[in-house]
């Protein structure tokens, strides 16, 4: 094993263009398109597409700060070390973003998890609980494997989810029995269709975890923006094309009460498009795993290996140069989300955790032009005034979007936040009392 006696150890640059775009896109289609529609369509209804779009654009603004601040300033850190070199003076800020990524990418890799083992039911006699935990653990030997086999599985599942859900889409549209002027008249229920987008936030999340492959990207100063943008465009496309499709055969109130509500809209199709759709669900639900998995273990090697986290979780595999130790601790965390069973709640409290993770991305790349006027940026925004109106945009819709869940979420995530700050504050005293016996040595 390497890390334990390298100060710095390094992962393997193994990404092109290509990959990180594939990675991308099963990043952001994965479970949440099967699992959380229902609980968006009981919020907003028949609208629950202006939900999907105004999500869409609300991410947007997101993905095109974190475009220019991920291919400006790449680590394995993500958001940790954006925020790190963005506010030297202030590194609690770093770590609080930090384990708000963390708890909001465990509580991602659980509810796609739960996902899988509801969508397994008809396949399997287990428990979903049961079943979550195993692939799990499965995904989590890929990602020990090193990040090539990683993203190879990764590429493949992408292609194979997104094939599924396009054939979806052409047969239902066209077959549906309700016209696309039915399913898309405007909704009269504006805070209904505000918290479907707060829940179906979730279901757009993504760019975080591209940003925490960016130190194993071959050239992150050419490929990371650009597929951030085709991530981007391509999984926008494809969900407001599923949702008209699922809306052309069911109606938002049958939508609601669906365990498995894309499943169910494609076996009003007849034949076995059913059983295609919950094989896609199989598939996107695997990859977002794997993904979720990836970027994680990236995530704590990071903070491990900047002294904010205990520095065994910087330790790698000499084979496979992966964070193992880092990947086992966030398969743990995961499977304390996935004991709580509950879909809509995890899902609410990885939402939480991404808007408030956005608004200090959007934030942080309006203090680097200030304070950092002069940093190449391959990718950078228009501004007014040297200010980008898109991250400002970013800044206001994510804070207003974390302001729609239930005070039991918000409890929660408080919670797992603390026990998370125990580590911090005994390592951050641990190095004050070692400077200053250092001090009174000298």
């Amino acid at each position: 094993m390497t890390g334990s006696r390298n100060e710095h150890p390094a992962l393997a640059k193994s990404l092109g263009v290509v990959r990180l775009s594939l990675y991308g896109v099963g990043t952001i289609i994965g479970a949440g398109i099967y699992s959380v529609i229902a609980p968006a369509a009981g919020a907003a209804g028949d609208g629950i597409w202006l939900s999907f779009l105004l999500a869409a654009v609300i991410s947007a603004f997101s993905g095109l700060s974190y475009a220019e601040i991920a291919s400006a300033l790449p680590g394995a850190g993500a958001e940790h070390n954006f925020l790190r070199k963005t506010f030297p003076s202030f590194p609690v800020l770093a770590f609080m973003i930090g384990l708000f990524i963390a708890v909001h990418g465990a509580a991602t890799l659980a509810t796609v998890a739960l996902t899988f083992g509801n969508y397994a039911q008809t396949l399997l006699p287990f428990a979903p609980v049961v079943v979550a935990i195993a692939l799990m653990g499965v995904a989590t030997v890929i990602n020990i494997a090193g990040i090539g086999k990683a993203a190879f599985v990764s590429a493949a599942l992408t292609v194979l989810q997104v094939s599924c859900l396009v054939g979806f889409v052409l047969f239902a549209i066209p077959s549906g029995s309700r016209s696309f002027q039915d399913v898309s008249v405007w909704p009269d229920n504006p805070a209904g269709i505000l918290q479907g987008a707060a829940i179906l936030f979730f279901i757009y999340s993504g760019y975080e975890h591209m940003a925490s492959l960016s130190e194993e990207a071959k050239r992150p100063d050419r490929d990371l923006w650009r597929a951030f943008m085709i991530a981007l465009g391509i999984t926008t496309v494809v969900y407001m094309a599923v949702i008209f499709g699922v809306l052309s055969l069911m109606s938002a109130d049958s939508l609601a009460g669906s365990q498995s509500p894309l499943a169910d809209a494609a076996e009003q199709l007849g034949g076995s498009f059913g059983m295609i759709i919950i094989a896609a669900a199989l598939i996107a639900t695997a990859n977002a795993v794997v993904s979720s998995s990836l970027s994680g273990s990236r995530l704590l090697f990071g903070m491990a290996r900047d002294g904010d986290l205990p520095s065994s979780l910087s330790r790698t595999l000499r084979f496979s140069r992966s964070p193992w130790i880092a990947a086992l601790i966030y398969l743990v965390i995961a499977c304390a989300f996935v004991a709580v069973g509950e879909i809509a709640f995890v899902a609410s409290l990885s939402s939480l955790g991404v808007t408030l993770v956005f608004a200090a991305i959007n934030t942080a790349v309006i203090v680097l032009r200030f304070t950092q006027p002069d940093l190449e940026r391959p990718f950078r925004l228009p501004s007014i005034a040297n200010v980008p109106p898109t991250a400002v945009l970013g800044v206001v819709t994510s804070l207003l979007l974390a302001t729609q869940y239930d005070w039991a979420v918000y409890l929660t995530f408080a919670g797992v936040f603390v026990l998370g700050a125990v580590p911090y504050v005994f390592i951050r005293r641990r190095a004050g009392a070692t400077t200053r016996a250092s001090g009174g040595e000298r």
